[in-house]
């Protein structure tokens, strides 16, 4: 993916394409491909303090120039409140994604490449610049970083706090400009470091401009690297660091991360270039955290934490589909160990260690992701090990009733949750007091859940009490002991589940089918009345394993989805014709919620629809020539859009569907790439329950 003077000679629209580099522990480094910073989220090093969260932005930009024979040319871009000021994208030639992102300045005779990694697993970034000119030229690089120390969602201004206690040695710096902050280190192969202190002031950030948000801050720069001999160095390596920088090889680091890409790119086995371009995306969200020792899912860049709801909907297509089964291993138990009173976490803080369990539906999509996991591993042994005590505590918790009023309705079964002033679905949005998307009482997509999770329930109880699965001898009595009481009925137990389950099929089709439009509710309501709104969530009742509705209407439902609901990116989250339609994601913080699901468009619900659309039409040639052709959009997207090389979280619901929200969601690229590997390559997994 590449991208020249046609569209780098264009500040404004160059601007608006945004690259993202990861470390694998929730730091990044980000901007736009001009360089110029349009977010506050943006930087050079944004690290993670307690990993995954606790974001500060340490390094904000680095400003370039080059002297030439005693005249200095500018090379970066930014962007102030009166004026734009460097310009130094005019003598952008080319930007490059892959491997690494790269640019090239051409200056006369002269090229400059310059290039960008982060160490995985560390809050290290390398900058490296290439410089190409005649032996006789006289010529000076120069970079200047600019500092932030702040969390990555706010904004800093002029501190007289501010103080410059640089410490150089050895070809390397520390700084740390006031008492409670981190140090950053600095190290340079070549050059010299020139201390100076200066407030940049009034950086304009367009992005927050059009959210609505502060766009203004300052930024500070401690000095600047001068590397008089630049003609002769050739090659110039930066590195900035939250801890201090050790002496290492920085090709061999680059070597190291380009092999790791590589790896990752091919590890498939294929040459197809957008599965090699989605299983790249999908290695960004993947990343350690601390507090379980665990692996556990970004769900999205830039300012979203790990939460429980996306990380278990993208399980299966970044670490299942992918072959990454340790990974995934990790990350489920990372969610069973952080269960509490049947609820899976609904995000982890950014700040703090507490966990939030405001979810109805994230609990029930464990039970999704443990079915996924075991079609792709045939693992029981590890899910009763480790998994299975969660799953019990949910569903008994589900059955009795726990926080924020959710529990069964005794007569029907059915799967009631919610409070005045409560969001507890995806459906999530809420400004101040005020309630969005109001789905008190049974929603359509936690009744499909829920009974999908009792029929999973009931085949591992199935299993369990035969003691064995086709991977063989399950630890039977020890786990019995363990996790249900000596002498439990278990065959009792599965009886229960089964016949709960069979009542709850029952009870989904009675209160949610609408057979006068041929489609299904999307809540009733706790007066029993029916909130009839065409939303997507009835896809759910056709996509999950198991079915509610007999194959005509689930075909009506999908054929109803795709006359009012699909677009080329994704399915909206609202019909049009509804009078509470909105088509445009935009504005501030209250217009951008207002729309969030009465409308926008959500780009990873196309991997639950590709999936029902295919077996409603039983998989015939037509619906996959017509498949594939739903994830053309999303390609362009993916190799010229927004991030590149990465999927949007949402897009406005009217034409052209212009992308917002998280530049890089991991649901979006998880889904895409599942749907497009499982259901339109026909790539199935091996283990078909």
């Amino acid at each position: 993916m590449a991208f020249g003077r046609e569209i780098l000679g264009d500040v404004v629209e160059a601007s608006r394409l945004e690259w993202l580099v990861t470390n694998g522990i929730g730091g990044f480094a980000s901007s736009s491909i001009t360089g110029m910073n349009t977010r506050r989220y943006h930087g050079v090093l944004v690290a993670s303090m307690r990993p995954p969260v606790e974001r500060l932005n340490l390094v904000s930009r680095l400003e370039e120039s080059l002297l030439v024979e005693g005249n200095e040319i500018q090379l970066s871009t930014n962007r102030y409140a009166k004026l734009l000021y460097p310009a130094g994208y005019r003598h952008l030639e080319l930007f490059e994604r892959d491997p690494f992102p790269t640019w090239t300045w051409q200056i006369e005779d002269i090229l400059i490449k310059k290039s960008l990694f982060m160490i995985h697993g560390k809050n290290a970034t390398v900058v490296q610049y290439k410089v190409s000119a005649p032996a006789r030229r006289v010529i000076e690089l120069r970079v200047r970083p600019h500092f932030l120390f702040r969390d990555f969602h706010g904004n800093v201004y002029e501190n007289p706090g501010f103080i410059n206690n640089t410490e150089i040695a050895d070809n390397g710096l520390s700084f740390q400009p006031f008492a409670n902050a981190p140090t950053i280190y600095m190290k340079w192969d070549h050059g010299e470091f020139r201390c100076d202190g200066y407030w940049y002031r009034d950086i304009f950030l367009q992005e927050e401009s059009h959210r609505g948000l502060n766009a203004a801050e300052d930024d500070y720069s401690n000095g600047s690297l001068h590397i008089s001999d630049a003609a002769s160095c050739r090659n110039i390596s930066i590195v900035f660091s939250d801890s201090p920088v050790l002496p290492f090889n920085v090709l061999e680091a680059r070597k190291q991360e380009e092999q790791r890409l590589s790896g990752i790119a091919g590890g498939l086995g294929t040459e197809d270039p957008l599965i090699r371009r989605l299983l790249l995306a999908a290695d960004q969200f993947i990343v350690g955290r601390h507090s379980t020792h665990g692996k556990s899912i970004i769900a999205g860049y830039p300012w979203f934490s790990d939460w429980g709801r996306d990380s278990l909907i993208s399980l299966p297509g970044l670490t299942l589909v992918t072959g990454r089964f340790d990974d995934a291993r990790s990350i489920l138990r990372t969610f069973a160990a952080t269960t509490r009173n049947g609820l899976v976490p609904n995000c982890f803080a950014d700040r703090g260690s507490d966990a939030l369990y405001n979810s109805v539906d994230a609990s029930l999509w464990f039970f999704f992701a443990v079915y996924k996991y075991i079609e792709y591993t045939d693992d029981y042994a590890f899910v009763y090990e480790h998994l299975f005590q969660a799953m019990k505590e949910i569903i008994e918790a589900y059955q009795n009733g726990t926080h924020f009023s959710i529990r069964m309705d005794p007569d029907d079964g059915l799967i009631s949750a919610g409070e005045a002033g409560i969001q507890l679905t995806w459906m999530d949005a809420k400004v101040d007091d005020w309630v969005v998307t109001p789905r008190e009482g049974k929603a359509v997509e936690i009744n499909a859940l829920w009974y999908n999770a009792l029929k999973i329930y009931e085949m591992l109880l199935d299993m369990f009490v035969s003691g064995h699965s086709s991977g063989g001898l399950i630890p039977g009595e020890s786990q019995e002991g363990r996790i249900f009481p000596n002498g439990t009925d278990l065959r009792g137990i599965s009886r229960e589940t089964a016949l709960l389950a069979r009542k709850v099929r029952a009870s989904f089709r009675r209160a949610f089918w609408n057979n006068e439009g041929g489609y299904l509710a999307d809540v009733i309501r706790p007066d029993s009345s029916t909130d009839a709104a065409f939303r997507p969530n009835q896809v759910f009742a056709v996509y999950l394993p198991f079915s509610l509705i007999d194959p005509p209407h689930e075909k009506s439902v999908i054929e109803a989805v795709f006359r009012k609901l699909y677009t080329s990116m994704g399915l909206r989250s609202l019909a049009p014709m509804d009078d509470s339609y909105i088509g445009l994601y935009e504005g501030d913080r209250l217009h951008r919620d207002e729309a969030y699901h009465q409308g926008t468009v959500w780009s990873y619900l196309i991997g639950p629809f590709i999936t029902a659309y295919l077996k409603v039409n039983h998989g015939s040639m037509d619906a996959h020539i017509r498949a594939a052709e739903m994830v053309e959009a999303l390609r362009a997207h993916l190799e010229g859009e927004a991030c590149i090389g990465s999927v949007s979280e949402v897009f406005d619901g009217e034409p052209p569907h212009r992308s917002g929200g998280c530049v890089a969601q991991a649901w979006s690229v998880a889904e895409l790439l599942r749907c497009y590997v499982e259901d339109i390559k026909g790539q199935r997994p091996t283990f078909i329950l």
